[in-house]
């Protein structure tokens, strides 16, 4: 943008066309329309569930599904863009993945193998079939607003 001082226009009405202009720019891109503010506990046999992820699938097709770690209470707060900006409004089919501690490089294969190609080898902390929201017989309806809880005890 190109001031131009001789027609009237001052360094401080410049100044200040700058700062509304760049706030302007720094409110763009916040929350995504129609994410709703989702949090809840994880736990397994009466006790948090600490490792692993909670997954929210949505039912409607193309809808992004929203994840959160679990903490060491087992709870959990969705993102779906973004940690914690939550989950779209709708039915949900829901999966919890938890392991132990990656499984080490087989001493045969460990000339051909990463670190990484270990990853998520563990042995399950809950039952598999909450793996996958296909199983995991888990579902939920996110309503519009900031009053979603959720609070999932899983069992055998």
């Amino acid at each position: 943008m190109r001031v131009d001082f001789d027609k009237g226009i001052t360094v401080r009405t410049a100044a200040g066309l700058i700062l509304a202009f760049s706030i302007g720019l720094a409110g763009c891109g916040g929350g995504e329309p129609g994410l709703n503010s989702v949090r809840g506990r994880v736990t397994y046999k009466g006790q948090p569930v600490t490792q692993g992820e909670i997954y929210f699938t949505p039912d409607k097709s193309g809808a992004r599904a929203a994840q959160s770690p679990l903490d060491s209470d087992g709870r959990y707060q969705l993102g779906t863009f973004a940690p914690k900006d939550g989950a779209y409004a709708g039915s949900h089919k829901i999966s919890v993945v938890s392991r132990g501690p990656d499984k080490p490089i087989p001493a045969k294969k460990a000339a051909s193998m990463l670190p990484e190609d270990m990853q998520g080898t563990g042995d399950p902390l809950i039952p598999r079939k909450y793996f996958s929201p296909e199983t995991s017989k888990l579902s939920v309806e996110v309503a519009p607003g900031e009053s979603n809880t959720f609070d999932f005890e899983l069992t055998d």
